[in-house]
C-alpha cells in the first residue's frame, strides 16, 4: 500500500479496502478524487488514503438507449 502523489496519477486503476475498484480522476498534494465502479465519486486526503494498484479493467460503460417516447405535436 502506498500513499502520496508520487505513487499515483490521474487515470490509474486502484483498489480501496472499503469502496473497491476505481479510477483516479484528480490528484494533487492535498486531495485525491476517485471514481469508483460501484461506490461513485469520492474525495480523499492524499496523505491519508490507502490504495493498491489494480490491473482489473474498468467495467464497460452502459450505452444510453434512445427514448422511445413519441414527440409531442406542436400546438398552434
Amino acid at each position: 500500500m502506498s500513499k502520496g502523489t508520487e505513487a499515483f496519477a490521474v487515470n490509474d486503476r486502484v483498489n480501496h479496502s472499503e469502496h473497491g475498484l476505481g479510477k483516479i480522476t484528480d490528484v494533487n498534494p492535498r486531495h485525491m478524487t476517485i471514481a469508483f465502479d460501484q461506490a461513485g465519486v469520492r474525495k480523499f486526503v492524499t496523505s491519508m488514503v490507502r490504495l493498491e494498484r489494480s490491473d482489473a479493467p474498468a467495467p464497460p460503460k452502459a450505452s444510453r438507449a434512445k427514448s422511445a417516447k413519441p414527440k409531442a405535436a406542436k400546438k398552434r
